[in-house]
């Protein structure tokens, strides 16, 4: 299960963004931090999250999203790493960045478990830019293996630079939402396209008007789907 939460409705959803932050913490800091969670400064302003449950309720992955006309990592410890970057500080522009997947397998969550959490989240991403949000590019820090796995799975990247702060390779890359990549992983997916694959609520998404959109949303895709 996929789970979008805004700004708007992070007190409907604490426990979540706390075992988020607590894979988060696994995930990405070699040594864990004594409180068990890697948050910044970032966090519960203006982020939007992407998590995935299981279906025990273990969050297994997540991604993290802010346009870019409010403060994010641009502004922060990645400003130097774009030499246009007020040219990124508009509205449609949009920041992806933790984008966590938990890789501690065992016998009720497999590697394989894994990989469908991981085209899990592209998927929601797509959803997201195309359905949710009026995303024109996101733009995302990644290191190249990482790159390398999007871009296997159907994200076009737009590298716009390669930098490497403390000896680790990091590349800025961009790249649009498109119902073609949407519609291959849903497929990868196998999706019963009856269900929502991302759910959200909150005062933003009134419900005739997100029922609306997901239901136009989709006819689009099935409309659209043999034009690429």
């Amino acid at each position: 299960m996929l789970y979008l939460i805004d700004p708007s409705n992070y007190a409907c959803h604490r426990e979540d963004l706390d075992n988020m932050y607590r894979l988060r913490d696994k995930v990405f800091l070699k040594e864990r931090s004594q409180e068990g969670i890697e948050k910044d400064e970032y966090d519960e302003k203006d982020a939007y999250y992407i998590v995935y449950k299981d279906k025990q309720g273990i969050i297994r992955g997540c991604q993290r999203l802010i346009e870019m006309t409010n403060h994010c990592m641009f502004d922060g410890p990645f400003r130097f790493a774009l030499s246009n970057y007020k040219d990124f500080k508009r509205p449609g522009y949009w920041e992806v960045s933790r984008f966590a997947v938990d890789r501690e397998y065992d016998e009720n969550y497999t590697q394989k478990d894994g990989q469908r959490v991981f085209k899990a989240l592209l998927a929601a991403n797509m959803h997201f830019g195309l359905a949710v949000a009026k995303v024109e590019t996101f733009v995302c820090i990644t290191f190249p293996d990482f790159a390398k796995l999007m871009s296997l799975n159907g994200i076009l990247l737009a590298p716009l630079k390669s930098s490497i702060p403390n000896n680790d390779s990091i590349i800025i890359s961009a790249y649009s939402a498109l119902h073609v990549t949407y519609e291959k992983l849903l497929k990868s997916l196998e999706h019963n396209s009856e269900e929502p694959l991302l759910y959200y609520t909150g005062p933003m998404y009134a419900p005739s008007s997100s029922e609306r959109m997901i239901s136009e949303f989709l006819n689009n895709q099935q409309s659209s789907f043999g034009n690429f």
